[in-house]
């Protein structure tokens, strides 16, 4: 090892940030291995090992953090370029034990061990390259103030690569337990088992976390598991269901991180399917949801498949968690309002700025009801938190979910809509990666209040119905409107025949008008006519009268009168007389369809005058009606509702809040 030359050691200005640089000079004696490398090649391979010892207050000697890193050695006349790369971050932990205490008053620690990961250990592994001096990674709990181990949370989740979620299934979860913690519970068993109830001190000692070595144990009785279940267990998984691709398929996605469900076809992968597919026979109006395999998953890193079925029935029944998923997630939706009065009434800067960035309930709280927080955290957090969830059941839900919006409240407040989702997605459960961490959550979360979830599931029943009865009012209101739209074209529709109707009668009116003048016309020069021939022939009457009185007397002219009197209708007698005649006959005949034409044009008229007046009786019963249609649909209406709907206001998913 060379010690570098110190360049300058201190804080970077505008950041949290530390910064040591130093420099090696490339002719020193200490590289003479690399100076004689002549052409290097990649069977040739080089390392450098770089450390810095830090003095720390409160630890006696200097500790050593350490990485070793593959180098490239160029010949002696090759030119090249320092080209700039992106940095590469590495974590190092200190496991810590307390000393027995001194004369000062400062407390003194012992490093027991260092651990360290991050992108430089993986990116040396990719090389095959192991570092030396680091034990094999074992989280214990350092003994830091709770501002020193908030700052460094903090810094790990910064230098923490923030574009990548924690995989599922990440953490290892301790099997160590102290020996006065086992003497309590074997205690606290003892009584379960002769009394039959609950003891009183298992509730302070499942706050504290189960042990995992008696999970499996414990989780069953709280649960209560049932040997019939257990049977038809047996049964289910020799049959087929309509979910199966749906399971494979969020199979391969459940619990990556653990060695138990990594391999596809393994024997943890065989073990979930089995089960999921198992419940989805078993609950046929819910079937599988999606999510549920992580829950299930959790549940088999504990005990065997007919164990872990019984225990998830009783979650998804006795628990009630099936009912987030029934009717449309109605359930749900009541759940995230209790979350949102609660967060409203016990963290009100953060409600608000909530509702300031349009960031609402369902978009984080979804996936933590539906998969009992199993999703997204790691497996300490986790289990502890369905130790509680099967001590007290829902509550444990709003009880996590405040501890965890509460304990990141500073953070939150500082993020605008995009940067909340992702803070939820990525770094929230990344501040909870050590057992420490997670037990001082819990610790958090049963010590909250969430008495009034009672009292917010009465308001938000209150204001379903409410907006059950806005609904109900609005499709009546659209209902008449609609049909207030239709007697609005149907009147118009009507006007416009009735129109239509009085054009057309017009029209006749004035056309039978038309005849009726016309036919008076024929009819009277028809009189004229007839005037005239009866006067001639009244004429000629006289005149045969005259000739035949001049007959008697003349006895000459009594034979001419004999060979010249011809009968006006024979062929012999003058051709304009029988014209005359002919025509009178004819005038009599027109005379006659004149009338009668004139009668049918009369009946006509009177046809539609009567049409008409039917018409607008019509028009006005159907206005009528109408009118007595729509007012009474209103009356109907306000009889239902009885009084007025008490005063509501505006909530951030849409529904309206009685503020009565």
């Amino acid at each position: 090892m060379r010690l570098l030359e110190m360049l300058s050691m201190g804080n970077d200005p505008g950041s949290n940030k530390y910064i040591i640089t130093g420099q090696w000079d490339s002719s020193d004696p200490a590289l003479e291995s690399l100076n004689l490398v002549e052409e290097p090649s990649s069977a040739n391979k080089s390392y450098v090992t770089v450390a810095i010892d830090l003095v720390i207050r409160g630890i006696q000697e200097p500790v050593r953090l350490q990485l070793e890193t593959k180098v490239k050695v160029y010949p002696k006349n090759e030119r090249f370029w320092n080209l700039s790369k992106r940095q590469l971050v590495q974590q190092f932990y200190l496991n810590l034990k307390e000393l027995a205490a001194s004369d000062t008053n400062e407390p003194q620690f012992e490093v027991i061990s260092v651990d360290t990961s991050g992108e430089i250990d993986r990116t040396n592994k990719s090389l095959g390259i192991t570092l030396s001096g680091l034990m094999s990674l074992q989280l214990v709990d350092p003994i830091l103030s709770p501002k020193e181990e908030k700052e460094d949370e903090f810094r790990d989740d910064e230098l923490s690569d923030n574009d990548e979620p924690m995989l599922s299934g990440t953490g290892n979860v301790s099997k160590d337990c102290s020996a006065a913690l086992l003497e309590q519970w074997s205690e606290a068993l003892t009584k379960w088992t002769q009394t039959g109830t609950r003891p009183k001190q298992l509730t302070h000692l499942v706050y504290q976390g189960i042990p995992d070595a008696l999970r499996a144990e414990i989780w069953q009785r709280l649960a209560g598991h049932s040997e019939d279940v257990m049977d038809k267990y047996r049964v289910l998984i020799t049959k087929e269901s309509s979910c199966e691709s749906v399971i494979q398929r969020d199979i391969n996605r459940t619990f990556p991180a653990h060695d138990f469900f990594k391999k596809a076809g393994g024997l943890g992968q065989d073990s979930l399917f089995r089960l999921s597919k198992a419940y989805a026979v078993y609950d046929e109006e819910v079937g599988y949801c999606q999510g549920l395999s992580f829950l299930a998953a959790a549940l088999l890193l504990h005990m065997p498949e007919e164990q872990a079925f019984c225990v998830l029935v009783q979650i998804m029944y006795h628990y009630k968690l099936r009912d987030l998923f029934k009717d449309g997630f109605e359930n749900l939706n009541m759940r995230l309002y209790q979350l949102g009065r609660l967060l409203e009434d016990q963290v009100q800067d953060l409600w608000q700025h909530f509702q300031e960035k349009g960031v609402e309930e369902h978009m984080y709280g979804s996936q933590w009801f539906l998969t009992l927080f199993t999703a997204k955290f790691p497996l300490h957090l986790v289990f502890h938190i369905l130790d509680v969830f099967l001590l007290l059941g829902t509550d444990t839900l709003f009880l996590v979910a405040l501890a965890l919006l509460t304990s990141s409240k500073k953070d939150l407040l500082q993020l605008d809509f995009e940067g909340v989702l992702k803070y939820f997605r990525v770094n929230l459960p990344k501040k909870y990666r050590t057992p420490k961490a997670s037990a001082q959550l819990m610790k958090k979360a049963c010590s909250l209040n969430v008495k009034k979830l009672h009292k917010y599931e009465k308001e938000y029943l209150t204001l379903k119905n409410a907006q059950d009865k806005a609904d109900l009012y609005g499709n009546e209101f659209e209902r008449l409107k609609n049909e207030l739209q239709f007697s609005e074209e149907d009147r118009e529709r009507l006007r416009t025949e009735v129109t239509q109707v009085k054009e057309m009668i017009q029209r006749e009116v004035q056309r039978a008008n038309d005849e009726r003048q016309r036919n008076e016309v024929i009819i009277s020069d028809y009189k004229k006519i007839c005037s005239q021939l009866s006067q001639r022939l009244e004429e000629q009457v006289q005149a045969g009268k005259i000739l035949e009185s001049q007959e008697r007397i003349c006895p000459k002219c009594k034979g001419i009168s004999e060979n010249s009197w011809v009968d006006p209708l024979s062929a012999d007698a003058d051709p304009r007389l029988a014209q005359a005649l002919q025509r009178v006959r004819e005038l009599e005949l027109e005379l006659a369809q004149t009338k009668l034409e004139h009668v049918e044009a009369e009946c006509r008229n009177q046809d539609l005058i009567h049409q008409l007046n039917a018409v607008s009786s019509e028009l006005q019963a159907s206005k009528s009606s109408w009118l007595n249609k729509t007012l009474s649909s209103f009356k109907e209406a306000a009889k239902k509702d009885g009084a007025s709907l008490p005063a509501r206001r505006e909530s951030k998913d849409g529904m309206v809040r009685d503020a009565a």
